[in-house]
């Protein structure tokens, strides 16, 4: 547990609590007797259930969160063709088998007309 974050540590012990709580029929949280005189008794399955979707939302929004992220950082690639010194440079797509023009200063897809003068290579590693 050294390598975890601070908030990663404080949403695995939050779990384990949860886990160890558990849930009643009437989803409240597990108390021991006072529960059993209110007609509350213990539920496995919604004890279960409650850390799985716990669990759901939280992937969701770090999904989300590196989706955001992802978009605002520069291109993972990096221009190293012939024409890097231009504002854009042909990139050969494998995957569809096509050239697409990016911005040789953060590689982000644009018009073609800004590679059209260019000689179709692929500039991008």
């Amino acid at each position: 547990m050294k390598n975890l974050s601070k908030s990663k540590k404080y949403f695995i012990i939050s779990l384990i609590l949860t886990l160890i709580m558990g849930c009643t029929t009437k989803n409240n949280f597990y108390t021991g007797d006072d529960d059993l005189e209110a007609n509350e008794n213990f539920s496995v399955i919604n004890t279960i259930l409650l850390p799985v979707a716990i669990l759901g939302i939280v992937a969701i929004a770090y999904g989300a969160n590196q989706g955001s992220s992802n978009n605002s950082s520069s291109y993972s690639s990096s221009c190293n063709g012939s024409y890097c010194n231009e504002n854009a440079a042909w990139d050969y797509l494998p995957g569809s088998a096509q050239y697409r023009c990016r911005a040789t200063s953060n590689g982000q897809f644009v018009s073609s007309t800004y590679c059209s003068s260019q000689y179709k290579q692929d500039n991008w590693s």
